[in-house]
């Protein structure tokens, strides 16, 4: 990494960091990070925006990652109970021993730039999701990467993170709902 990446909590003060980050994520730019938390089905009553300020007011619904003082990732990391979508579809439900959904968190999205991508942004944004909801009573943490040795995927699509990264951070492959989709990891606390 050319520049010393550092990790922050997204609080109401760093909202124009994060719009700065929505601003370049392309085709998934109007999400806001929102998608995970919405019912399926439900249509939206207000623009997501609004409705991840809100998030953002009532607790630090994920990091942002910095290099020089200027934003370059965000990961959201929140728990279960909070992503009712990501509960519902087929490849990211929660496993039937997954327990209280209050205390496994997941760590559902990734957005780091083009240009700082390959440079460790990310594995710096999910150690320090680990980390933080662990802080937060965490008993396990979850992740729905995608195998990119299954699934070719773009980066956009690879939103949810990669496999490889996760694993590489101390999560182990639980399980693959379906077959070319997404896998469930876990990350536990070391004794």
């Amino acid at each position: 990494m050319d520049e010393r990446v550092t990790v922050a909590e997204l609080v109401p003060d760093r909202w124009p960091d994060f719009l700065a980050l929505a601003r370049q994520m392309g085709g998934n730019r109007s999400c806001y990070c929102m998608w995970w938390r919405e019912e399926r089905g439900e249509r939206l009553r207000r623009p997501r925006a609004e409705a991840a300020r809100e998030v953002v007011e009532e607790g630090p619904p994920g990091l942002i990652a910095y290099a020089g003082g200027t934003p370059v990732g965000w990961c959201a990391v929140a728990p279960r109970a909070a992503y009712p979508r990501l509960n519902t579809a087929r490849d990211t439900r929660p496993l039937p021993d997954a327990g209280d959904l209050d205390r496994v968190w997941v760590v559902s999205c990734f957005f780091v730039p083009e240009q700082w991508r390959g440079r460790g942004v990310s594995r710096a944004l999910l150690d320090a999701a680990v980390a933080f909801a662990y802080r937060r009573g965490a008993t396990v943490v979850e992740g729905v990467p995608v195998d990119p040795a299954v699934v070719d995927r773009s980066p956009g699509g690879s939103y949810t993170g990669t496999l490889p990264l996760f694993l590489a951070a101390g999560f182990e492959e639980v399980a693959r709902p379906t077959p070319k989709a997404r896998v469930t990891v876990r990350h536990r606390p070391r004794r």
